[in-house]
């Protein structure tokens, strides 16, 4: 069987992304935490609070 890629072509499984920094507000406290953008779920750092990626705005 033949390969239709090229010899310097990548295939799309191996791209790698690199996870990037996040910053969201505790709805609990009101805190600017970070949440990176592989995460689904933090801990606040001022109250201990629990967030979720969905849970905020990210802005």
């Amino acid at each position: 069987m033949k390969n239709n890629m090229k010899h310097n072509e990548k295939s799309p499984c191996s791209v790698k992304i690199t996870p990037v920094p996040e910053f969201i507000t505790c709805p609990k406290c009101g805190g600017e935490i970070e949440l990176w953008s592989d995460e689904y779920l933090t801990s606040c750092f001022y109250c201990g609070h629990q967030v979720f990626k969905k849970e905020n705005i990210i802005h």
